[in-house]
């Protein structure tokens, strides 16, 4: 039962090792659920004892000063007059731009690169195609004054008692999707994006003659690459400008709300949103430029937002995958903000076919689950994956009934309990492994859209959410940070260093690399590390950061890199042949070129592709295309010191209180670093009173197991 109260404060704080929800001091279960279109479905699901409903709101701004919130308050009702003991979380699904404001502003509507003066028909659900440009201080401003109004009409309605705050929507997908991105347009050529980028390069380079005449950069210019999948910095420098000034647009913009709301609930109430999706449309190909989706650190730098949300990879959520993070968890509780995940997981209940059981074009994962047994064991790995990495997080039923199936019901209820008792268990992390992405990387690379990658299952296999997938079944426990995070003192406990997308890094942070290079750790590079200068490709920079000389080679080839023979250490794991890249054509190479350093695999054109040099005091690993594969990446952390819990390449999460693993078909043991006491947290039984060697059932589902200290 979730005790209410008036005039309760809510914040997000540090808990347990990670961050969590408080009401006036006490911790919540982050568990939540979010559907619409079935109110039965809901009730069944408050039932369970989920703790936090979403509710919908918007469209309702009729025009300047006139509001309606009556559709928002009935909604909302929906929820409040039948379930009486959950938390409201308000979700503003239309910050979007009516109608008559487009019509009454024609100078502040997004424009693109190839339809500067015909603002494109997208969706008939959006109603209005022709979308305030995000970089308008007009349209900011404007619906500022409408959400402010919205918030205190809440926040003086019969629920605002058990309101714990706002999730401002906005952009393609709501969000924050640069409008007409996710359609294949190009953002934004409007008159106030111009502003906002001259006022951009003025704060980064001083007032110069120069900026009051330049103009946003060409479609041709931002595409241009040498030869295609890096940009020239002494030629493209405006185009890489411009592309984290898009970013910076949009945080501008979800930042100036998230200011209102904390001004309108006196700072009481959390505010955040969708944003930066740093581990999915990045690596070699990188469509997050465009989406405007880079400037996560400034997100996580506000003291207006309190959370930040992705959703559960499409691209490997399936059974048996891992459902893999899209922004970097471990980083956003660094910098003290909640990470709250959306799980759209398309159960059995959907059956096939149905409009959202297919593979899509777009080469994305959306079949449904085969039948009830598989649903639950997709939505056990939710569930130990947010709570084991600190994560709120909610089961949405995108078109109403994904959940209507007694066998799911049951199972929300049993995972309810659990996280209602995990609040007070440690999450610290345990990993000893770390991935590394960068927010700023990837305008180093050209522009690319969504449209030019989603249909090309080669080029989709290039980014961070398919080429990681792989890892999460090494057997060792993965955390994932920015570049922004290097710091010797804090990463001291990592053992192995996984640098994903490390294109460019400031001066501060290649020293904080070299300060990393011993104790015996492994560094693994992919891609072009540190080849990106503020005005040139600097190979000698690259080779300093590695600790393996290379040479730049201009040449295209395709991303097929194998090993010619397999009898260095590193790859003495390897079971199979071993094919890292699924043959995308990129270019240009980064080759090892070092005397001292051993070949791993090579280009099919008989060039280096991937090399281990063996240091006294380190151990650097470079791979022009990522190293997917558990065996590979189990081996490297292995001769680093890291913990190896498993080789049966299940995927694997833990904490210092919980073990998972899914999908396990295989009774060879989990080896635990210290004797435990394990309980199986989804069946009760007790499977170890004390030991370190934990063996699964072997019965192909998912478990989660408390571990707990054993008397000596």
């Amino acid at each position: 039962m979730v005790a209410m109260r008036s005039g309760h404060t809510v914040q997000v704080r540090p808990h347990k090792g990670r961050t969590s929800i408080f009401v006036d001091e006490q911790p919540i279960p982050g568990m939540s659920f979010y559907g619409f279109g079935n109110e039965k479905v809901t009730n069944d699901v408050a039932d369970t004892g989920v703790p936090i409903f979403f509710c919908a709101g918007g469209p309702f701004w009729n025009g300047p000063g006139d509001y309606d919130f009556t559709a928002f308050d009935n909604r909302v009702k929906l929820i409040d007059g039948k379930v009486k003991d959950v938390w409201l979380l308000c979700r503003l699904n239309m910050l979007s731009t009516p109608l008559w404001w487009s019509e009454r502003n024609p100078d502040e509507i997004t424009r693109y690169a190839h339809a500067p003066d015909v603002p494109g028909e997208f969706r008939p659900e959006w109603r209005n195609p022709r979308q305030a440009s995000m970089a308008s201080q007009k349209w900011i401003a404007d619906a500022g004054d409408m959400l402010h109004a919205l918030v205190k009409h809440v926040e003086n309605g019969p629920y605002a008692q058990r309101m714990l705050g706002y999730m401002l929507n906005s952009g393609g997908s709501e969000e924050w999707v640069y409008w007409g991105a996710q359609f294949g347009y190009i953002p934004d050529y409007s008159p106030p994006a111009l502003i906002y980028f001259r006022n951009w390069l003025t704060r980064k380079y001083g007032k110069q003659a120069w900026i009051e005449s330049v103009q946003i950069p060409s479609e041709a210019a931002r595409r241009r690459g040498l030869p295609g999948m890096l940009r020239d910095p002494a030629q493209d420098h405006l185009a890489i400008d411009y592309e984290l000034c898009l970013s910076d647009i949009v945080a501008d913009n979800l930042l100036a709300w998230c200011s209102v709301v904390k001004q309108a609930t006196g700072r009481k109430r959390l505010a955040g949103s969708f944003c930066s999706y740093l581990m999915w449309q990045t690596g070699l190909v990188n469509a997050l430029s465009t989406n405007g989706h880079l400037a996560l650190r400034r997100l996580m730098d506000s003291p207006d937002i309190d959370y930040l949300t992705g959703i559960t990879s499409y691209d490997n959520r399936g059974a048996g995958g891992p459902g893999s993070f899209i922004l970097p968890v471990e980083s956003v509780q660094r910098a003290g903000k909640l990470y709250y995940g959306e799980s759209d997981i398309r159960t059995h209940v959907l059956g096939a076919p149905h409009s959202s059981a297919r593979y899509s074009s777009t080469g994305l994962l959306t079949v449904p689950a085969k039948d009830a047994a598989e649903s639950i064991d997709i939505l056990r790995r939710e569930f130990s994956h947010h709570v084991i990495h600190g994560a709120a997080w909610w089961y949405f039923d995108m078109t109403g009934g994904w959940f209507d199936s007694p066998e799911i019901l049951a199972e929300l209820k049993k995972q309810a309990v659990i996280a209602r008792q995990a609040v007070d268990w440690d999450m610290t992390s345990v990993a000893d492994a770390v991935g590394i992405v960068s927010g700023v990387s990837p305008a180093r690379h050209p522009l690319q859209r969504m449209h030019d990658i989603n249909n090309y299952p080669k080029l989709l296999d290039l980014q961070c959410d398919r080429a990681t997938k792989e890892l999460y079944r090494s057997g060792v426990l993965l955390d994932w940070l920015m570049t922004d995070d290097l710091d010797p003192q804090a990463m001291e406990h990592y053992k192995a260093l996984f640098f994903y997308n490390a294109t460019w890094l400031t001066q501060k942070q290649r020293d904080a690399v070299e300060a990393l290079k011993h104790k015996g750790r492994a560094l693994i590079f992919v891609g072009y590390p540190g080849l990106s200068a503020d005005r040139k490709l600097d190979v000698d920079a690259a080779s300093r950061l590695v600790g393996m000389k290379f040479k730049l080679d201009f040449s295209r080839a395709c991303a097929e890199i194998t090993p010619r023979n397999y009898d260095d250490p590193a790859l003495r794991e390897v079971k199979g042949k071993l094919l890292l890249g699924a043959g995308a054509v990129v270019g240009p190479r980064l080759v090892p070129d070092d005397p001292d350093a051993v070949v791993l695999a090579y280009w099919p054109d008989g060039q280096p592709a991937a090399a281990v040099k063996r240091h006294k005091e380190f151990t650097s690993y470079y791979y022009a295309i990522s190293p997917n594969d558990p065996d590979l990446f189990r081996t490297m952390c292995r001769d680093a010191g890291c913990t190896v819990y498993s080789t049966n390449n299940d995927i694997l999460f833990g904490n210092r209180s919980l073990l998972a693993v899914h999908f396990s078909d295989c009774i060879q043991p989990i080896r635990l670093p210290k004797a435990k006491k394990v309980t199986n947290l989804f069946t009760g039984e007790v499977v170890l009173e004390s030991g370190t060697l934990l063996v699964p059932k072997g019965d192909g589902a998912t478990h989660l197991y408390r571990l707990e200290e054993t008397a000596l």
